[in-house]
């Protein structure tokens, strides 16, 4: 019978704040304040992603890297590097209502992407199957790949590839990003601020 236990998700808070002086909105020729939104808005965004992926569960989202358990270990003589061998056998220890789910798939960062499409299988035909269709992601075993740059890079003990179905993760984000601007905090120095708030958190709802 499958076993259940309470999960419970918060909401972490994610904030920057940028002064800028009164002159340089007053005299600029462009959308300063969009300007600053967008880059705002991305750094708050890639600091929780980052913590969606590798955080610890304390203070902030538990990541998924942090939630998996471990499939496969490279060999130890060549510092944790992967072999074709070891991501097909990664593949397949994930059992098969999981592994043929649509949202099953691979996640690694760009530079093992590199590595991995220099695999070759006994035939020396590339394991890589790079997408024949816009907006279609490149495949791995018949599977999507994924990169995100807060996984870890290959290495001994480092977790640098996953493979499993993301639909078991949750996020959840409270409402939608807040950008707000005072003329009243630093009303003394006549600067301009501007503060970019989201809130979330994540979790693995299912560990097997």
């Amino acid at each position: 019978d499958p076993a259940f236990v309470k999960r419970t998700l918060g909401a972490y808070k994610y904030a920057t704040l940028i002064q800028a002086p009164r002159e340089l909105i007053d005299d600029t020729g462009v959308d300063l304040e969009g300007y600053l939104a967008m880059q705002a808005g991305r750094a708050v965004g890639n600091a929780l992603g980052t913590h969606l992926i590798t955080g610890t569960g304390t203070s902030q989202p538990t990541g998924i890297m942090t939630s998996t358990t471990l499939g496969v270990t490279g060999a130890a003589s060549v510092a944790g590097a992967f072999s074709a061998d070891n991501l097909i056998d990664l593949h397949y220890s994930v059992i098969a209502p999981y592994r043929n789910s649509p949202s099953c798939g691979w996640l690694m960062r760009d530079a093992t992407m590199g590595a991995v499409r220099k695999l070759k299988d006994s035939q020396n035909q590339y394991l890589w199957q790079p997408s024949l269709q816009a907006g279609t992601p490149d495949t791995l075993l018949a599977k999507p790949v994924m990169t995100d740059p807060a996984v870890a890079a290959v290495g001994l003990s480092a977790k640098s590839v996953l493979f499993g179905d993301m639909s078991r993760y949750f996020v959840r984000q409270v409402r939608d990003i807040r950008f707000e601007r005072s003329d009243e905090f630093a009303f003394n120095a006549d600067l301009a601020t501007f503060k970019c708030v989201m809130r979330g958190d994540g979790g693995l709802a299912d560990t097997t």
